[in-house]
């Protein structure tokens, strides 16, 4: 009876699973949720949580129960999104441009962001497809108009979205090569926030100006070879015509950054 009751528990679990997920697996390959089997090993908290992650869509970790475990350790080493001190320290120092001049100051509240270390995407303040759809023509007008310095393929990280990158890895700024294997920044579909990784004394300009964020992970490592950078930065998602035109000139911004050496 004990192992029919269980049996029954990881069925329906894993359709519980399955109706939270499975929309998200269609173009992924390497994604798959948690086996049944595997459900028995979470809590009901656990559990919960892992529904609420998968609900967020595809990042840089697979909706597996290993994925899930790396995400539980990752989360233990957030920092504050809005603390300044680790990059500080580098502004004005060799290597430092600023690009961003006196940015206005972003209307409003900052978007509610998930509690999760990845992905890293905001809960509320989405823009409208209409503007999604403008933001991802700028982004794209932008990569055309710096061809010389920026190509386009997936994200090193987000492996699921396209994303720019140094066209030549010999004259670009060699931290990137270090941190990012050369990426400068990709757009999330899902909610139209942005990853850039700016220059210090941009990424203060634009965390300062409540037009993004840092990483919550950003400067620290996340396996044996990759660190993230210190100022990788999310830029959160343009609700108006006003607004792209600033997600534009952070985009350029980053472009500049990532071409300085």
């Amino acid at each position: 009876m004990k192992t029919f009751f269980w049996g029954l528990l990881i069925s329906c679990m894993a359709l519980e699973a399955f109706g939270q997920a499975a929309h998200l697996q269609k173009s992924s390959k390497i994604d798959s949720i948690i086996k049944p089997k595997e459900l028995i090993e979470l809590s009901d908290d656990e559990f919960r949580e892992y529904q609420r992650w998968v609900a967020i869509g595809l990042g840089g970790l697979p909706h597996t129960l290993e994925g899930y475990r790396s995400l539980q350790k990752f989360n233990k080493q957030l920092r504050n999104p809005l603390d300044l001190k680790h990059i500080n320290s580098n502004i004005q120092l060799v290597g430092d441009i600023k690009v961003l001049a006196e940015l206005p100051i972003r209307a409003g509240e900052r978007p509610q962001i998930a509690p999760f270390a990845i992905p890293h995407r905001q809960l509320d303040q989405h823009n409208l497809p209409t503007i999604r759809e403008k933001q991802k023509n700028i982004l794209l007008e932008i990569s055309k108009t710096n061809a010389s310095s920026v190509m386009i393929k997936k994200s090193y990280f987000e492996r699921h979205n396209d994303a720019f990158f140094v066209a030549d890895t010999t004259t670009c700024n060699k931290g990137l090569i270090l941190y990012s294997k050369g990426e400068i920044g990709h757009l999330h579909p899902s909610d139209g926030s942005m990853h850039f990784i700016l220059s210090p004394s941009d990424a203060k300009e634009v965390i300062e100006k409540r037009w993004g964020e840092l990483h919550g992970l950003a400067g620290q490592a996340i396996n044996d070879k990759d660190t993230l950078a210190n100022t990788l930065t999310m830029v959160y998602s343009p609700k108006t015509e006003e607004d792209l035109k600033i997600i534009a000139k952070i985009a350029e911004a980053a472009i500049k950054f990532a071409n300085h050496n």
